[in-house]
């Protein structure tokens, strides 16, 4: 017994020192270490349904249908892009103003979360997932079938709105069910798949503009969805999990009680208006505002960027059909993402185990910054040699390039902030998956109204440059967070709500 006792004031010492949340370490047993012999953050119950607990396949498969949610999502959102030629024709708008068809979504997909998260934490994220991919399939599907350019925004409007939860709720997931030492390749597989969904639509919307018609870039994404969610409906459970104690005392619920959601997924928590507004509370803490303000523009200047102007730019620069617009985007952006995954999930987790080790097992989030070096130098490299070649009309490859180096510094960013922000404040998890959808798509959004006409004022190349210092410039107060981030964070102390998760 002393020396449970002792492992465990040394795990708490850790964690004060480390800046993670205390409850991540505390047990009511002995305590349970990693593979290395490292505490397990945060520390499993022995209810064999704790998500913590559940078998790896069972894991794996529930990462894998939210991870298509989430692929799904901005799919839904990118796959017209395209086809924008066509359908501006149709609507009888610019092609500026036909692009607000994908703003839409994306700006009430940043949205949506803020108001679903709060319910998804007291109801569960199962019916949260099931409800709102069901509204996102129709809106979908209705969108296609539109007449007239009010009635598409309006439609998308509401796609966006419930089609976005799994882009701020999977994150919440993740944490769920994996222990700090995994989330970077975990929280990585989950990043790549949304990221991903808004890559590879350009590559296969042309041909289906082509081969059907542009409805069919709706009606496409509204099928697979439905899909994917009869599937979700009989195979994944409910992965919120109470460790109240009033909660640990109630008599465990069966697997069949938790498909069915015969009760409430967090039997003690009533919903409050100030749930709401938790994710803004959030961005007291230096830990979390300033990686969001650097992934919101790096997402934005390095994504979002090369696919709204896409149509309107490779359509006059290089005079490219639909389904030629979507493989030079398509592409570049898939191919970057994926190696940049490649590294990106492996590397933070190892990085993070190993200077864990010279420590002698205390845990640092702030280690989980290093890996994020490589995108502060190739996400802005990328958008400058994009602008570069667009501007003086070299050979697409250039700007194929440009694109891929952009996405690969892209996907590295997005895994190292998802990854760091959870490793800080697990227990908000939630509420960080909002904040970090809400301030990468409502930035994006605002893309769609100065991206083209910046590019004609001061010329592309000039535009472009411009954009990737500003994406630089917002990379340096990473800087002082990795060598401050544990001291700031206990100096501010632990956000006092969702400790029991």
């Amino acid at each position: 017994m002393s020396t449970d006792k002792a492992e465990a004031s040394a795990a708490e010492d850790r964690s004060q020192n480390s800046g993670t949340a205390k409850h991540e370490e505390e047990a009511p047993g002995p305590l349970k270490l990693d593979p290395r012999g490292i505490p397990l953050s945060p520390q499993p119950t022995d209810d064999p349904k704790d998500p913590l607990n559940w078998n790896r396949w069972l894991k794996l498969m529930v990462l894998t249908e939210v991870s298509i949610f989430s692929f799904l999502a901005l799919f839904s959102a990118s796959l017209i892009t395209p086809a924008f030629v066509p359908l501006s024709l149709f609507l009888h708008r610019d092609l500026v103003t036909t692009a607000y068809v994908t703003s839409t979504f994306i700006l009430l997909g940043g949205i949506s979360a803020i108001f679903w998260n709060p319910i998804a934490n007291v109801y569960g994220r199962r019916p949260v997932y099931i409800g709102t991919v069901a509204v996102a399939a129709a809106m979908c599907g209705a969108s296609g079938a539109a007449k007239n350019y009010g009635t598409l925004i309006a439609l998308r409007c509401l796609n966006g709105f419930f089609g976005g939860v799994p882009l701020g709720l999977g994150s919440a997931t993740v944490c769920d069910m994996y222990f700090a030492h995994e989330r970077g390749v975990y929280m990585g597989i989950y990043t790549i798949s949304f990221l991903t969904g808004g890559h590879i639509a350009p590559l296969i919307g042309g041909y289906i503009e082509k081969n059907l018609s542009w409805h069919w870039c709706f009606y496409v994404p509204a099928i697979i969805t439905g899909g994917i969610l009869i599937i979700f409906v009989f195979t994944v459970p409910e992965t919120l999990y109470s460790r109240t104690p009033a909660a640990l005392a109630r008599p465990s619920q069966s697997w069949m009680s938790n498909m069915l959601m015969k009760r409430r997924a967090h039997p003690t928590r009533q919903l409050r208006i100030v749930d709401f507004f938790r994710p803004f509370q959030m961005m007291i803490y230096p830990s979390v505002v300033i990686p969001t303000w650097c992934y919101s523009l790096c997402f934005a200047y390095g994504s979002i960027l090369f696919i709204i102007t896409s149509a309107n730019l490779f359509g006059k620069i290089y005079h490219f059909q639909p389904q030629q617009t979507g493989l030079l985007l398509g592409i570049p952006i898939t191919v970057g993402s994926l190696v940049g995954e490649l590294f990106a999930g492996g590397i933070s987790d190892w990085i993070s185990e190993k200077r864990a080790l010279n420590r002698g097992g205390e845990r640092s989030p702030e280690d989980r910054l290093l890996g994020i070096i490589p995108s502060a130098l190739l996400t802005p490299l990328g958008i400058i040699i994009e602008g570069v070649c667009l501007q003086n009309k070299t050979h697409w490859i250039g700007v194929a390039m440009g694109i891929a180096i952009a996405s690969f510094g892209l996907q590295v960013m997005t895994t190292g902030v998802y990854t760091y922000t959870a490793e800080c404040y697990k227990p908000q998890s939630p509420e960080l998956g909002s904040l970090i959808n809400f301030g990468r798509q409502v930035y994006s959004f605002t893309i769609g109204f100065y991206a083209i006409p910046f590019a004609n004022m001061i010329g592309i190349q000039d535009a472009w440059i411009t954009l990737a210092m500003i994406t630089f410039a917002f990379f340096l107060p990473l800087i002082p967070l990795y060598y401050k981030g544990a001291d700031w964070r206990k100096r501010l102390g632990k956000p006092t709500f969702h400790q029991d998760l």
